[in-house]
């Protein structure tokens, strides 16, 4: 429910928000689209100690991330681990985590998209088609997804594909030296996962 309040007021009310501050709330998990909007360029979410992921939209964007993460001397498992751990929290409605091994997206996430589709082109569209029996938390989705592939813009609603980039391997690594933090792509295919660079 987070992300989807989250998703609403940062892409519809407040599309013309400049700085967003969520330090010291706990969080373990941010929107997929936070950052996504142009014009907000400020984002602090420093102190939220289980916070381990950023999404990648934020990479242009000047950040506060200090306390996030585990420590450096703290990061005892592998790498696989720590990336795994940054995708606590993910909302329920992401009932697959893809992978770059896999090729084809699963039927309902198609459909998802196509009902979207349909409903962007034109608004009335769904009330063309057969009467649609959805459970209401698809429904609900189908207003207020899940979030915009990092690499095309697809949306998607029950499938991601992340993709990792640690912070300390980026240019902002001299900025943030005291957190383990990721920066996230969420993709919406194998392919967009594979050919995502967080560079351009």
């Amino acid at each position: 429910m987070f992300i989807i309040f989250c998703n609403v007021l940062i892409n519809i009310r407040l599309s013309y928000l400049n700085q967003l501050s969520m330090a010291a709330n706990r969080l373990t998990f941010l929107p997929l689209d936070l950052g996504r909007s142009r014009e907000l360029q400020f984002v602090f979410v420093d102190n939220n100690t289980d916070l381990k992921g950023l999404p990648s939209y934020m990479y242009n964007k000047v950040i506060g991330c200090s306390g996030c993460g585990v420590s450096y001397q703290g990061l005892g498992g592998e790498m696989g681990e720590v990336l795994r751990d940054a995708l606590i929290g993910l909302p329920a409605e992401v009932k697959v985590i893809g992978s770059e091994k896999d090729n084809v997206v699963p039927l309902e996430e198609l459909a998802m998209r196509t009902l979207h589709h349909i409903h962007q082109q034109h608004p009335a569209g769904l009330n063309l088609l057969p009467p649609i029996s959805l459970p209401k938390a698809l429904l609900d989705l189908l207003q207020f997804l899940l979030g915009h592939c990092h690499r095309c813009s697809q949306a998607m609603f029950t499938i991601t594909y992340p993709k990792f980039f640690p912070l300390r391997d980026t240019a902002l690594a001299g900025v943030h030296r005291r957190t383990t933090v990721s920066f996230v792509a969420y993709c919406c295919s194998s392919h967009c996962h594979r050919t995502f660079d967080l560079q351009g």
